[in-house]
């Protein structure tokens, strides 16, 4: 349901309140399920559908702050100020109408919060509830349709997500699909009216005029100051002649922040739902599907029955058996012991037990736990079984990873929400079951040797930030704007114009209709306007040039810069988080903030590596980066014995690639045929056709299979790697790295010819890029150990791809750099030498140069 667009965030349930528009959303579902009721006749769709929603957003955001907000009438202020507003809205069904008291009772018993007050509508309350929240330095994700709702969105801190559309409204969405800002939408409909809910607007203004003037003008008010200066009589004249209906537009398109709600956040925590009444509900209802979901016990009493606090006896008996099963709550921590769930409420009870190498250490997410444990002065050792990253390794192809998910997924129970207590007993059935599956399907030696030893270093880096030379940040960050600023006045002299540049339909118009530019592609929406089709006019206008600047100055701006700005805590330091389960390949994923993302193209991408320093006095930056490992092993998978005679000779691997293809001695190779020979490389690994290839380097598609039939005569173990990881891929279904991960590929022989190509491109790299992912896993691993052992002061800091960065103390830079060198070109024995480059510097930036 909850796609890209909103994923994509970083929504904390901590620091996060999410407000539902529970009258939209409930109407919707209405006439979207219609004719279901039950054996009493009483209509249901509207309550089923509305719920369903909710078990989503319940299921996939799991919010510790929600509320619900409803309109208790359609008779509200508006009304009293403009008796039209809404009229022309049909009377509301009273099918729909039975089924609201249901639909507010289950969300009570689900001890959700409800908000709702005569005389206003459910966006004022949104509204309000979300003012609140930022007051308390909270964001805010809204669950609306609604677009008067946009008027409220802050970048960053308040966001609007449309589940229907999977679309997440941010500043920069708003002002791309209305032209104007978030808050000046109420003046955009001052002018253009919204016959929904019947605001009259000014006669004769549309969306297209109604954006430009607020552009220019910003409010309706300052418009009205200038109105002599409008370019257009018929405008000025359309805007006296409704100034008074303008007015009241934009009174009645405002939302309320300041509703008399007797709700603060505090008040809008979740509790523990009422599982009997739920049932009884479900049962009343007929929704048989949802009985089971709602036979949790209330935790309350389950407590009273199951959860003695952890006896002397039992701690002894877990020391003696080596492994503590127990998951880790809110204020306490459950404990499984021969059938038995424990309560522990003073965690320094087991704090031996969990310091213990000796003894095995079974949970959910149990880098989250030693980070939590962290503060309790309590260093939990390996070794470990962490099920979340087992569910991983066995379905590396789930999106979703939560323990919810993977009770479903492996045990085909579904719940909607599951007790503390009550989450031990699944880790136990997970564990049992995962145990077996791991050495069934040939993952227990992945799942030991590299996952589990990686789950303390990545809790390690997580626990050490990094530090961030902010005044330098800032200093980009204002030369980007101004370059920015530059470029927006060149494009609109150019275009002759002022347009909004964000918004792509605005775009196609002045390059297609008023420059009169030859479209590229055409769209559902429209011609056009990516970066792939801007490229190709790049020779057509200077337009397009500095449009293409434009966009990428944005991007560092918005993406990079302005999120880690935002990021910096005390003594300016970020907590950038590692995900070992984010990728089907293996690879790692950092988040809050993205470090894998910094382009490496382009002088003022690289610049932002500039920003990262040591934390320590005179200290240095290090980074250690392997040399093309993804064609080393390659060449090892594909046994191919030029690539690996080159490999063992040290030869520039473009270099040599290129003398074979074109047919000259390595040293008469030019600059361009060498990055042909690149790209060639690279597209080989990455699976690429013969026109994706055509692509890349620009030439013709004979071209392109003519080097890549060049390619495979020099290279022919490759070509039959290819074919044979292919067949392999069609009779199994997945592909393995040499380290037995898996990568499931369920489109290999799909009909539609695009997913069963890309699958195909799947098949070929994943075994490469899986391998070298577990390869500099492993090297990481061991940098740890040796670093502790030697009891070394400098530390990994980050993992980019190919890439580790180290905080190196001065004096230790020798001692580091051979030492890091000798580890990640030893920790594996390939066909062909491993080779990593090492560079140093003052910053990130000077230790890549």
């Amino acid at each position: 349901m909850f796609k890209n667009s909103v994923k994509e965030r970083e929504f904390s349930s901590d620091t996060t309140l999410y407000l539902i528009d529970g009258s939209s959303f409930s109407y919707r579902a209405f006439f979207a399920i219609r004719g279901l009721a039950n054996s009493k006749g009483l209509p249901t769709g509207a309550i089923f559908g509305f719920l369903n929603t909710l078990r989503k957003i319940i299921k996939e955001f799991q919010p510790k702050y929600l509320g619900v907000c409803f309109d208790v009438s359609r008779r509200t202020f508006r009304q009293a100020k403009f008796e039209d507003y809404k009229i022309s809205r049909p009377p509301v069904p009273n099918e729909f109408k039975l089924q609201i008291p249901w639909i507010k009772e289950i969300i009570k018993h689900l001890s959700i919060p409800i908000a709702e007050l005569e005389g206003y509508e459910a966006d004022d309350l949104i509204a309000t509830l979300a003012e609140r929240a930022k007051e308390a330095n909270f964001k805010c994700l809204i669950f609306s349709s609604d677009k008067d709702i946009f008027q409220i969105i802050e970048d960053r801190i308040i966001m609007v997500y449309n589940p229907n559309k999977d679309i997440l409204y941010d500043e920069e969405k708003v002002i791309e699909v209305f032209g104007v800002k978030p808050r000046n939408i109420p003046d955009f409909l001052a002018l253009c009216g919204d016959s929904i809910d019947d605001i009259p607007g000014v006669k004769g203004i549309g969306p297209k005029n109604a954006s430009f003037l607020i552009r220019n003008f910003e409010t309706i008010e300052n418009l009205l100051k200038n109105i002599d200066s409008l370019p257009k009589e018929s405008l000025k004249r359309a805007i006296l002649d409704s100034q008074e209906a303008m007015l009241l537009s934009k009174d009645l398109a405002l939302l309320r922040r300041d509703v008399p709600l007797n709700l603060d956040i505090k008040d809008l925590k979740i509790g523990e739902p009422d599982y009997p009444q739920l049932q009884r509900l479900c049962r009343e209802l007929e929704f048989k599907s949802l009985l089971e979901e709602f036979s949790v016990e209330s935790p309350h009493k389950r407590e009273e029955v199951l959860l003695k606090e952890l006896p002397a006896g039992v701690i002894l008996k877990i020391k003696e058996d080596k492994k503590l099963i127990f998951y880790l709550g809110k204020d306490s921590i459950f404990i499984y012991y021969s059938g038995e769930v424990y309560l522990l409420r003073e965690i320094d009870r087991i704090k031996e037990i969990l310091e213990n190498p000796q003894i095995e250490k079974v949970s959910f997410d149990l880098k989250r736990v030693i980070l939590k444990l962290n503060s309790f002065n309590i260093k939990v050792k390996p070794p470990y079984f962490d099920v979340m990253v087992a569910g991983y390794l066995l379905k590396s192809y789930l999106q979703e990873l939560s323990l919810e998910n993977l009770i479903w997924e492996f045990l085909g129970k579904n719940f909607f929400q599951i007790g503390e207590a009550q989450r031990v007993q699944f880790i136990v059935q997970l564990y049992s079951l995962f145990k077996e599956r791991l050495k069934e399907e040939s993952l227990q030696s992945l799942f030991s040797d590299i996952e589990m030893p990686l789950i303390e270093v990545l809790a390690w880096m997580e626990g050490h930030p990094l530090k961030i030379n902010l005044d330098y940040l800032k200093e980009i960050s204002a030369s980007l704007k101004e370059r920015r600023t530059f470029l927006e006045k060149e494009i609109y002299s150019l275009a002759n114009i002022k347009f909004n540049l964000n918004s792509p339909k605005q775009l196609a118009n002045v390059l297609f209709n008023r420059l009169s530019l030859k479209p590229v592609k055409k769209t559902k929406t429209g011609f056009s306007t990516n970066e792939d089709s801007l490229n190709k006019l790049r020779r057509e206008h200077p337009i397009v040039e500095k449009i293409l600047e434009y966009r990428k100055l944005t991007k560092l701006l918005s993406t990079y810069i302005g999120p880690f700005i935002n990021q910096i805590k005390q003594q300016g330091r970020i907590y950038p988080q590692f995900s070992q389960v984010g990728t089907a390949t293996g690879r790692l994923v950092s988040f809050s903030p993205n470090l894998q993302n910094i382009p490496i193209k382009g002088e003022e991408a690289k610049k932002i590596r500039g920003a990262f320093v040591s934390s320590f006095k005179e200290g240095l930056i290090l980074s250690a980066d392997y040399s093309q490992i993804e064609l080393r092993v390659l060449a090892h998978i594909s046994q191919d014995p030029q690539l690996i005679q080159a490999f063992h000779r040290d030869k520039d691997i473009h270099r040599f690639t290129a003398s074979l293809l074109f047919s000259k001695p390595p040293e008469e190779i030019s600059p361009q045929e060498r990055e042909f020979a690149k790209r060639i490389n690279f597209g080989i690994v990455y699976g690429m056709s013969p026109y994706g290839l055509s692509k890349e380097l620009g030439v013709s598609l004979e071209e392109a299979q003519m080097f890549i039939s060049e390619y495979f005569l020099r290279y022919p173990k490759v070509e039959e790697y290819i074919k044979k990881v292919i067949e392999e891929a069609k009779t199994y279904k997945y592909v393995k790295t040499l380290f037995g991960r898996r990568r499931y590929l369920e489109n290999i022989d799909s009909p539609n010819t695009s997913l069963r190509e890309y699958a195909f491109r799947q098949a070929v790299n994943s075994p490469i890029q899986g391998t070298a992912a577990d390869i500099i896993k492993l090297a990481m691993i061991k940098i740890f150990k040796e670093f502790k052992e030697r009891q070394i002061k400098s530390y990994l800091l980050i993992q980019i791809h190919d890439e580790l960065v180290f905080d190196v103390q001065r004096q230790e830079l020798d001692l580091v750099s051979s030492l890091v060198r000798k580890i990640m070109e030893e920790v594996v024995i390939l066909d062909v030498p491993l080779r990593v480059n090492i560079h140093w510097g003052q910053s990130w930036l000077e230790a890549t140069k």
